[in-house]
């Protein structure tokens, strides 16, 4: 196990699994239980911790289960607490606090050796923790706000990974993921590894299925909006903002003859069917003025039914000097 800026890492099948406790989150949960000591943590929290890493699916022969699944991984969340970065450090942190451990958790095998937690967390599905571990971060931090959670999903290219071609290696190409965004957490809440760019669009339905979107506003960038991934935001009872280009053709023309002067001076001057929003914001030495224009006018559309839950349609206009920019977005909203 090795921290690599602010990510606790472990690998686990051969490729690196990442935790969603970062050292932020970490260093936040901290705070909030106002613990210096990883021991003087509220055993309430341990409990949670465990109960839900009680459902990973456990792949060991029923005779060689010497430890429960449940407590190594327990040990390893509360050793990354801790700060600990290697596998032999987490057996160092078993066996100074092993009596501490001891009290929530069976420990049924004893103290297990560096090889035993390295081998037993090597079988784990890095996917199923992952969604248990945000979870759980979820749970215990409870925000009490009556906004919806807004979800992002962006794709990410770690060039950084890439290789040339050279005597002794084959060429690499950058690695690519879809990451899911909590606005709301600060974390992300799933991230899948994909083959290039193009391969974001079938992604987005699998990396949905991972955690719960209901009462949740999603979005993401132009690639992904497309007919069949808004049908399974609304399959899941979620809601989309979305944003419309080129790629959706005809759609995005039509929204564009739609929003002419005529109608945002209609807009502005409070038409029942829509809502706007003037804001300017200082950057640099510059003013920049964003317009929001927003109507719930869109049976004039043919095919609105292609688009599940459609209610409004909206436009953008960022004004920097006199540079001027649209932006088009869909919304069940």
């Amino acid at each position: 196990m090795r921290i690599k800026k602010k990510k606790v890492i472990l690998k686990i099948n051969g490729k690196s699994a990442r935790f969603n406790l970062s050292k932020h989150q970490i260093s936040f949960l901290k705070d909030k239980f106002n613990v210096n000591d990883i021991e003087e943590l509220d055993d309430s929290i341990i409990k949670l911790l465990k109960s839900k890493l009680m459902v990973l699916t456990d792949t060991r022969q029923k005779k060689k289960k010497k430890y429960k699944i449940w407590d190594i991984v327990t040990c390893v969340i509360l050793a990354s607490f801790s700060s600990v970065e290697s596998w032999y450090e987490i057996n160092d942190f078993i066996v100074l606090h092993y009596d501490w451990l001891k009290v929530f958790l069976k420990m049924s095998g004893g103290i297990p050796t560096r090889q035993t937690i390295e081998r037993i967390m090597s079988l784990i599905d890095n996917r199923e923790l992952e969604s248990i571990l945000t979870n759980f971060f979820i749970t215990i931090t409870s925000l009490n706000s009556n906004e919806k959670d807004i979800i992002n999903l962006d794709g990410r290219v770690d060039k950084s990974s890439a290789r040339n071609k050279t005597f002794y290696n084959d060429k690499a190409n950058p690695l690519n993921s879809l990451n899911a965004y909590s606005n709301n957490y600060g974390i992300c809440l799933a991230s899948e590894m994909i083959d290039e760019k193009t391969n974001e669009i079938p992604t987005v339905k699998e990396i949905l299925k991972r955690f719960s979107i209901k009462d949740v506003i999603v979005t993401w960038d132009a690639l992904n909006t497309q007919t069949e991934n808004v049908k399974e935001v609304i399959s899941m009872n979620g809601d989309y903002v979305v944003p419309i280009k080129g790629n959706q053709g005809n759609f995005f023309e039509d929204l564009k003859l739609y929003f002419d002067d005529k109608k945002l001076e209609t807009i502005i001057a409070g038409n029942t069917k829509s809502a706007y929003l003037k804001i300017n914001e200082k950057s640099h030495s510059s003013i920049i003025t964003y317009e929001y224009f927003q109507t719930n006018d869109v049976s004039w559309y043919f095919d609105k039914d292609k688009w599940a839950g459609l209610k409004t349609i909206g436009l953008v206009k960022k004004t920097i000097g006199l540079s001027v920019n649209y932006k088009l977005a869909v919304s069940k909203l």
